[in-house]
């Protein structure tokens, strides 16, 4: 926490508004959603593929894979938004924050 305050600050000190360093704390942690969703959905979709090939290899020569795009599309828009969602209160905070006093916080 400290350190995001003193980076907060910095930003700030450094001639970014308070509604640029709000954006930029929204934008950082839609990236970061979007990181997470793509490489849970892609784990996913590999881990699921490999065992359903596994649990049917015995049985059926070919494991056709149904992939719902749709429902993974709106559970990416879910967590992308859940990701910015939780941004926007520690955001606000961040800028109320004068600059001197988040770089003199210790």
């Amino acid at each position: 926490m400290l350190e995001r305050n003193q980076e907060s600050g910095l930003l700030r000190a450094l001639g970014l508004t308070r509604r640029q360093l709000r954006r930029t704390f929204g934008l950082e942690a839609i990236l970061l959603a979007l990181v997470g969703v793509l490489l849970g959905l892609g784990l996913g979709l590999v881990y699921g593929w490999a065992g359903a090939h596994a649990l049917l290899s015995g049985e059926v020569t070919h494991v056709g894979l149904v992939v719902p795009w749709e429902r993974l599309a709106l559970v990416a828009v879910i967590a992308v938004g859940a990701g910015w969602l939780a941004s926007v209160l520690p955001a606000r905070r961040a800028a109320r924050v004068s600059p001197a006093a988040a770089l003199a916080a210790e």
